[in-house]
């Protein structure tokens, strides 16, 4: 993968970062108004179907292109790699039991809310480490200095 590839796809991953939080914080106002879940389950099951199929894609495609042509570049990256990988399996859990609880009758919308709050905070715990940690290996690609401004600012 091309070394400008890597930078387009890390300005994309804090793209796609902050539309995510964005949708996420959407449901969980949503659920703040615990009389409007039931009317609401049916948007709410049609996000987690958007939201956690968007979020896996996302880390499945890290997965698979991103972090190996950047372990590729700097192989001192595999542990942050590794452990960015174990926060990806860590997600999906959380998003694949938020689906069964949508799924269940029994749910209630505090249940709801309160895995919201959960997946909330492993996402932005992992969006943070993530993008902190790549953006500091990024900086030492051999790109163009106007690519690294647009990117990082001053660097």
């Amino acid at each position: 993968m091309l070394r400008n590839r890597l930078f387009a796809w890390h300005l994309e991953l804090r793209n796609v970062h902050r539309r995510l939080e964005k949708a996420l914080e959407e449901a969980r106002d949503a659920l703040r108004e615990g009389d409007r879940a039931a009317v609401l389950k049916p948007e709410l099951l049609q996000f987690c179907y958007t939201f956690c199929s968007a979020l896996g894609t996302h880390h499945r495609s890290e997965d698979a292109a991103f972090f190996p042509a950047l372990l590729k570049q700097n192989p001192a990256l595999e542990p942050i790699i590794t452990a960015l990988t174990r926060e990806h399996e860590g997600l999906s859990r959380l998003l694949t039991d938020f689906q069964r609880a949508l799924d269940s009758a029994d749910s209630t919308p505090q249940e709801l809310f309160q895995q919201l709050n959960e997946i909330k905070g492993a996402m932005k715990a992992h969006f943070g480490f993530e993008e902190g940690a790549l953006k500091r290996a990024l900086r030492d690609l051999d790109a163009p200095e106007s690519d690294k401004r647009r990117m990082f600012g001053d660097v």
